[in-house]
């Protein structure tokens, strides 16, 4: 009887240092989550990405994206008060697109101003945006749907809303397989990438390579190839993957780095 109990004891101290020491051990490690925001795509939408790490490993991770408020046009039915007509480049070309006048979320408003975009004072949104936490603001509050336009003396919250901003819901991207179906390539790519994160990491993501091979289910114009780690096909294809060049934005694989930056740190 003795014995026994001398070996429950010792059962139990051994639990306890084996808690005690986890960290050094690696006995009970815990899972650590990194996110990262900021411009991507030329500048045009707000990113976010996440990587959650057990020790050294990879366990989780996600991408998704929100479109700033130039995504979403004024209509005819709104009054001439609350819309601001503008000339800008559209893909190249130059374009006249009307946006509304006034937006806010938070303590953050928004006047767009013909030949500048959408200014916050003396600084514009774009510029905003470089800021992390300021790119993080805007994004929680289109995923909380808190994005107003003023529309007279209102505040309307079902214009700028998740369903109209986020690249998850609002069909960005939807193109024709070669059966003829409509699919996103936003989220082909998106869901690639991610998958490639889970099971390669971070650390070849700068320097990633254009193959020559063109994926096969793509029906456009331009020459669509797929993103190489060497021998690995990343399967993702869209342009800025990682781009040793880019300036005034994040790649996807620079947002990635940051998160992981921020898990390990």
């Amino acid at each position: 009887m003795k014995k026994l109990h001398k070996s429950l004891i010792a059962i139990a101290c051994a639990g306890t240092l084996c808690a005690g020491v986890a960290a050094l051990a690696g006995c009970g490690e815990t899972e650590t989550k990194g996110e990262a925001y900021g411009l991507v795509h030329g500048a045009g939408y707000v990113g976010y990405a996440s990587i959650t790490v057990k020790g050294d490993k990879i366990t989780d991770a996600t991408l998704s994206e929100v479109c700033l408020p130039t995504y979403v046009l004024a209509g005819d039915s709104v009054a001439d008060a609350d819309k601001v007509s503008d000339t800008v480049m559209d893909h190249g070309s130059e374009v006249t697109k009307v946006f509304y006048k006034t937006v806010s979320y938070g303590d953050v408003t928004l006047t767009y101003e013909a030949g500048k975009g959408y200014m916050n004072g003396t600084t514009s949104f774009a510029d905003m945006m470089k800021d992390e936490a300021k790119a993080k603001a805007y994004y929680d509050a289109v995923m909380s749907n808190s994005v107003s336009v003023t529309i007279g003396s209102a505040k309307k919250t079902d214009i700028l809303n998740k369903a109209a901003l986020s690249k998850d819901e609002n069909g960005y991207w939807t193109r024709k397989d070669k059966d003829g179906n409509d699919y996103s390539r936003w989220k082909m790519n998106r869901d690639a990438t991610v998958n490639y994160v889970k099971e390669h990491g971070v650390a070849n993501l700068t320097k990633l390579v254009k193959s020559e091979e063109k994926a096969p289910d793509v029906k456009e114009d331009k020459d669509v190839t797929y993103w190489m780690d060497g021998t690995i096909n990343t399967g993702a294809t869209w342009s800025d993957f990682y781009k040793a060049d880019a300036s005034g934005y994040l790649t996807y694989a620079q947002l990635f780095i940051n998160a992981h930056a921020a898990a390990t740190k």
